[in-house]
């Protein structure tokens, strides 16, 4: 079995899996069984992360009726504001506007911490949905008695007979089809969520 290999033991990789040797197991340092996987076309392809992304989507579309039901608010201010320009005294006038801009800057710093939340869920989604992948191609590692799984991205040539990759997104879509998905606001008291 000739198979060509652009890296074999990559710490950078996030589909490389070593399997650890028992205590009575003799030091061996020859790889006879490889898999390979594509993590990134399991992640893309699971039913999970297609769930994520609709839930995502929704919240997107309430987000942003939400922001054009408060730019329609702040628009029929700004108006209303301009058109008093002329009857109240100069300094009244220059608070109602700093008011204003205040409450516009609130407004921008809302649209930003809801956005960080949904890109920070989808973020938190992925990365558990990467370990349970990489705990998967652990499981079937140990079950086919492989000595080594590459990435996909770190392999140029391999036999189509070596690829986990849908064995893995089945399993994966498995285990997560229960799952349930939130996206928790981010407010100016917490971090992420």
């Amino acid at each position: 079995m000739i198979i060509f290999l652009t890296a074999l033991f990559s710490t950078a990789a996030l589909g490389t899996f070593a399997q650890q040797a028992n205590e009575n197991d003799e030091i061996n340092f020859s790889v006879e069984r490889v898999g390979i996987i594509d993590l990134s076309e399991v992640l893309r392809q699971s039913q999970a992360t297609i769930n994520v992304r609709d839930l995502l989507d929704e919240k997107r579309a309430e987000f942003q009726e939400q922001i054009a039901a408060r730019e329609v608010q702040l628009l029929s201010r700004e108006k209303s504001l301009k058109s008093k320009r002329d009857i109240m005294s100069k300094e009244a006038y220059e608070a109602d506007v700093r008011l204003f801009q205040d409450e516009v800057a609130k407004v921008q710093r809302e649209i930003q911490q809801k956005r960080k939340s949904l890109d920070n869920a989808f973020q938190q989604a992925q990365d558990k949905l990467r370990n349970l992948a990489i705990e998967i191609v652990g499981d079937i590692a140990k079950e086919q008695k492989l000595d080594l799984v590459a990435n996909r991205s770190n392999v140029l040539v391999f036999r189509n007979q070596l690829d986990l990759t849908k064995i893995v997104l089945a399993r994966l879509n498995e285990r997560t089809k229960d799952a349930r998905f939130e996206v928790k606001e981010v407010t100016s008291s917490t971090t992420t969520q």
